[in-house]
């Protein structure tokens, strides 16, 4: 078994970073579904917080990025890497933003107001989608109706977090 810490427990505020989809070989590594954009979020002496065990140091990092094999410091057995098995691993939201200077988090544009220029209101952001090189804003109206808006300058001109707002000019008014 690995060792245990809780020095900083999993908060609601807490964002996945990645999954572990289990044990590789026999030295402790394990699996990783990364869900996070920064490249570096898995290099050696990252510490992230996993579910139901608490903070892990990285050890080491092989393999391609969008398949990371990762050691944690203390699991050096296949056994003890078994016990990660299943897991979401963590970051606080607070270091998610240090890491993503100059853009934006996507759970912080959940719920935001989308309005046009002029102020009329086009919905609410209900979901982020990745398609191909661009993000995409699903917002929905009153009525449920739901639009898709690409992450593109030409689209989307403000986002103010600190007001819960996104001015845009969907791509059927641009011209």
């Amino acid at each position: 078994m690995g060792p245990r810490s809780t020095s900083r427990s999993i908060s609601d505020d807490d964002l996945v970073v990645g999954y572990i989809l289990g044990p590789h070989g026999i030295r402790g590594e394990v699996r990783i579904d990364p869900r996070t954009d920064v490249a570096d979020r898995f290099r050696d002496g990252a510490v992230l917080m996993c579910d139901d065990i608490g903070p892990l140091t990285v050890a080491g990092v092989r393999g391609e990025v969008a398949k990371p094999i990762v050691r944690f410091s203390g699991y050096d057995s296949r056994v003890a890497a078994e016990t990660l098995r299943r897991r979401f691993l963590r970051v606080a939201r607070s270091e998610s933003r240090r890491a993503t200077t100059g853009a934006y988090l996507w759970a912080d544009l959940l719920g935001a107001r989308v309005e046009t220029p002029d102020g009329a209101w086009l919905g609410i952001v209900r979901e982020l989608l990745r398609a191909g090189e661009n993000d995409v804003l699903v917002i929905a109206d009153t009525s449920g109706r739901e639009r898709l808006l690409p992450m593109l300058e030409s689209v989307v001109k403000v986002v103010d977090l600190a007001a819960g707002r996104i001015v845009a000019v969907p791509q059927e008014d641009a011209g």
